[in-house]
């Protein structure tokens, strides 16, 4: 065996390693979270639940990972304290989880992909931690996250954190056009919405090329929260193409940095 297929060989089983961790880390977090849902649930505190998994996801990710996250303008993030916002972000690969866990509401929801909510264990524990699944394609289910949104919103005074792409785009730096659901119950609740912005993180995770590094940051940019209080119908579509605009700035504004360093 050559020295190159050596080291293409020992590439991918530090890939698998690494896989495994992120596995255990979520698999960990997972049960804390669950653990915690019941007594939660008591106080009617059940969401705090996803905040406490996120928590040990965090520190998991930076202790076994070696993986940690860079916040640029975390004070945008206090509006979610005083209230329910909705949370907008791009939307990549696994390393989603990792990123978000640094900066999750301590009330807040995930809308995620059904898929999920039947893995075990973390799909289990999603689903009594009162997140959102949607299955993309089908308007009951689509109907059912907006009616559910809309409750968490109002009436249970919780957060929502969507991604507007609908689907993982690690592929390419530029941004797949917004779907309007986030906007579109930002009018009818007017709730402040929050975008969150992503450095590419192709270069430190990639499933086709077997790569997952240690040691790496993940750039992210908490863009100012934008006012829907006067927000009317007509002007929704002008909403998503400025906030798909700003985050899309904003990514390859992180990028770039993260290139130069």
């Amino acid at each position: 065996m050559g020295l190159a297929s050596l080291y293409s060989l020992l590439g991918k089983l530090l890939f698998y390693v690494q896989l495994l961790l992120f596995a255990h880390c979520i698999l960990v977090a997972s049960v804390v979270g669950a653990v915690a849902t019941p007594l939660l649930a008591l106080v009617q505190r059940r969401s705090a639940a996803n905040w406490l998994a996120a928590q040990a996801m965090r520190i998991l990710s930076e202790q076994l990972l070696g993986i940690s996250v860079d916040v640029d303008s975390a004070e945008h993030l206090l509006c979610a304290r005083d209230q329910p916002c909705i949370i907008v972000a791009n939307h990549q690969s696994l390393l989603d989880a990792v990123w978000l866990a640094a900066v999750f509401p301590r009330r807040a929801v995930v809308v995620a992909n059904m898929f999920i909510a039947r893995l075990p264990v973390l799909g289990w524990f999603m689903r009594i931690a009162g997140n959102i699944f949607v299955r993309q394609g089908d308007k009951q289910s689509v109907k059912a996250l907006f009616d559910t949104s809309l409750h968490y919103l109002e009436h249970e005074r919780v957060s929502v954190v969507l991604f507007p792409e609908g689907r993982r785009n690690g592929a390419s730096e530029t941004l797949l056009e917004f779907k309007k659901g986030a906007f579109y119950l930002a009018y009818c609740t007017h709730a402040p919405i929050i975008p969150i912005a992503v450095q590419s993180t192709r270069s430190l995770y990639s499933w086709a090329d077997c790569r997952f590094r240690r040691s790496a940051v993940i750039r992210i940019r908490i863009l100012p929260p934008i006012s829907t209080h006067c927000l009317t119908e007509e002007a929704i579509p002008a909403l998503i193409s400025n906030t798909r605009n700003s985050i899309q700035k904003a990514c390859i504004s992180l990028s770039s940095h993260s290139h130069q360093q």
